[in-house]
């Protein structure tokens, strides 16, 4: 009989244990959100420039670290199909990956109308569902051209 409760106690310990890992990655707080500092949305800029992105009730880290409630951003560009959030995130020219938890960079566009998203993503790239920016609109009007005079 006491061998049958143990053998059930670390079964319900076990799926206990693999319950809480689960929760413990991926848990984000209703309160935390991510959004665009600047350029702020409308804005006209020119390349390169620079982009801040800011976070509340969640921790920026390098990818790969499991750390609770942490994760790093990734920025959408002119992204028109949607964001699976059951993927890894793919690292390309539209998908920009700050994987050793940029919290700021410069970034160089072309001339024109250019949307930006903000994604943070867990340690494996995938995105967190709750931690989406709403997209900005900002306009590149030239690339700035450095010039020395005499």
């Amino acid at each position: 009989m006491k061998h049958i409760f143990l053998k059930t106690l670390g079964t319900l310990m076990f799926i206990n244990l693999l319950t809480m890992c689960n929760v413990w990655s991926h848990s984000v707080s209703m309160k935390a959100s991510t959004f665009i500092v600047s350029p702020m949305n409308g804005a006209q800029v020119r390349s390169p420039f620079q982009i801040k992105f800011g976070i509340k009730h969640f921790k920026i880290a390098p990818a790969g670290e499991y750390i609770h409630k942490a994760g790093h951003y990734h920025l959408l560009i002119d992204q028109t199909e949607p964001l699976s959030m059951d993927a890894r995130m793919p690292s390309d020219q539209q998908h920009l990956d700050f994987k050793q938890g940029e919290t700021e960079a410069m970034i160089s566009l072309p001339p024109g109308k250019h949307t930006l998203q903000l994604v943070v993503g867990d340690e494996e790239h995938e995105p967190f569902e709750e931690l989406v920016s709403p997209p900005i609109s900002i306009t590149v009007i030239s690339s700035v051209k450095l010039s020395y005079d005499k």
